[in-house]
């Protein structure tokens, strides 16, 4: 590069600042203080505010924190405090909303395993080759029989995959049966698969079985599940925010994928708890979807107002802590009234 510069007659003072900039290096919190007050126009001094910016860094918690679901939307705040707000609700959420995703996933996996081995083989090479074959009720041959079939060879590969990347890492259930030479167990197995995977192993099953499923979460709905799809739209839907939660990315927003929510569980989660305008935009959906299948799967009324009375403080400590504008980006419009209705679902 300085050799062109050269060949295109640039003065050597130019070039050095081509250099210089080519040759970066990094700044200093100090010096990422100037630049956030000089280049962002916030106002951050003293050595507490040093001590957050450490706290929270500079790019996975300031940089993402200023912007509200694309970067294209960076948010005018005038001080530090405003944006260390939004990632301090940010984290307090993900506080909250880690347990309840933690029992919805347990309680998927137990009552799967009821239902598929319950007076039958339990091992994962039964269940796939008779339990999971949602392909051969549709015409052979068809549209949607190549696209469940696709699915379900997807769904092969995977639990091949998930398997031997777990036996090499030494797990001691999945190593256990192999040394045995015994197969693996679908308990074995569902303690190393995904959130992501789970879903696209019910979307694999038997219509009679995912039906059977959302019988046991109390979730079925005879005229909204007669395609027994609405456990797999529940896990699909969830795992962005699951995923999220679990690797500490930012969920304030729901920037994380929501590509798999379907206009079947929007109908079905304001039809449940009577709470209209049901988008999955803000992550008031993503409670109320929570305390839906808590409910349903009989946790307690006190644990229930809980979840939602911590996320109600945490949205009004957003609320009084930035801008208004912003606040409504990230919240909504309504996410008071449908708190309101919620708290009323829960004490029916």
């Amino acid at each position: 590069m300085v050799v062109r510069l050269i060949h295109c007659n640039l003065t050597g003072k130019i070039v050095k600042k081509v250099l210089e900039k080519i040759m970066n290096k990094g700044k200093s919190t100090d010096g990422l203080m100037r630049h956030i007050r000089d280049k962002h126009g916030i106002d951050i001094n003293g050595g507490v505010e040093k001590q957050q910016l450490l706290n929270i860094g500079y790019y996975h918690g300031y940089k993402a924190s200023r912007y509200v679901k694309s970067r294209e939307s960076t948010q005018e705040y005038s001080q530090f405090k405003q944006v260390k707000a939004v990632y301090d609700f940010d984290l307090a959420t993900k506080a909250i909303f880690y347990p309840m995703l933690i029992i919805i996933e347990t309680s998927i996996k137990n009552r799967l395993i009821d239902s598929l081995v319950t007076r039958d083989q339990c091992d994962i090479e039964y269940i796939y080759s008779k339990k999971l074959k949602d392909y051969s009720s549709k015409d052979i041959g068809s549209k949607d029989y190549k696209k469940y079939l696709k699915k379900n060879l997807e769904l092969r590969k995977k639990i091949d995959e998930t398997i031997s990347y777990y036996y090499g890492k030494g797990h001691p259930a999945i190593q256990h049966f192999f040394h045995s030479n015994k197969p693996i167990p679908l308990w074995a197995y569902f303690e190393v698969i995904t959130f992501g995977e789970l879903g696209n192993f019910i979307s694999c099953m038997n219509k009679d079985l995912r039906i059977n499923l959302a019988q046991k979460m109390s979730l079925h709905h005879t005229g909204m599940n007669q395609n027994g799809r609405m456990m797999e739209n529940i896990v699909l839907s969830l795992t962005g925010l699951r995923n999220a939660t679990m690797h500490n990315s930012m969920i304030f927003d729901c920037r994380f994928d929501r590509s798999n929510i379907s206009g079947q569980l929007k109908q079905f989660v304001g039809n449940q708890t009577g709470i209209a305008n049901i988008t999955f935009d803000t992550l008031t959906d993503f409670l109320i979807l929570l305390i839906l299948v808590l409910k349903k799967i009989k946790v307690t009324k006190t644990d229930l107002k809980r979840y939602v009375r911590d996320y109600e403080e945490n949205r009004e400590f957003l609320f009084e802590s930035i801008p208004f504008s912003a606040y409504t980006q990230i919240m909504g419009t309504d996410s008071k009234i449908k708190i309101k209705i919620l708290k009323e679902f829960i004490s029916k």
